[in-house]
């Protein structure tokens, strides 16, 4: 007899198949707090045990559960100007930040068009990881480079320039038309 459902094994009450194996997935809400810890976790790294360490947290929190690309916006804002102005220029902590950052940037991203609830294959995120490596392949030489010439000067304009850019992105994605199939 075959099941209905791939990878089902029969129950031991009336033969009716049981819950799908679960091998090869993650719960996205194991997801969703990966990328809300990973933005607490820099949060106070930026915010350095401020009291206002408290608007990140619920942020990140919302931008986890509730998943947007204005509270994934507002949420790497709260962690990018915080550093520009608490951290001291040329501290080593830019590689990790620089990582961190990138990665609430791509689970909130993909968080945005996943439902609240269900799961996410290991390929996927796999491939997740293939990208988020891709882009620190951009990123971390920048920030060695962002090291080296720490003494040039202050990096608040630069922040600006790029929290600029940021917003200017984020407005061209919520801007856009969405893709049409082509039947």
């Amino acid at each position: 007899m075959r099941w209905p459902v791939a990878g089902a094994r029969r129950a031991t009450h009336g033969g009716t198949p049981a819950v799908p194996d679960r091998r090869g997935l993650v719960p996205l809400w194991a997801v969703r707090c990966a990328a809300g810890l990973i933005a607490v976790l820099l949060g106070a790294l930026v915010w350095n045990g401020s009291g206002w360490i408290v608007l990140p947290v619920v942020v990140a929190a919302g931008a986890a559960i509730l998943p947007s690309i204005g509270l994934t916006a507002l949420t790497l804002l709260l962690l990018i100007v915080p550093y520009a102005v608490n951290m001291p220029a040329g501290s080593p902590w830019l590689l990790v930040f620089v990582a961190g950052l990138h990665a609430v940037f791509v689970l909130n991203l993909l968080l945005v068009h996943l439902p609240l609830r269900g799961w996410i294959s290991l390929s996927a995120l796999r491939l997740l990881g293939v990208s988020f490596l891709r882009l620190q392949a951009v990123a971390q030489p920048v920030a060695v480079l962002a090291l080296l010439v720490d003494d040039a000067g202050s990096s608040l304009p630069v922040v600006l320039v790029g929290v600029a850019a940021l917003v200017a992105w984020c407005c061209w994605l919520v801007g856009r038309r969405p893709l049409r199939s082509r039947r």
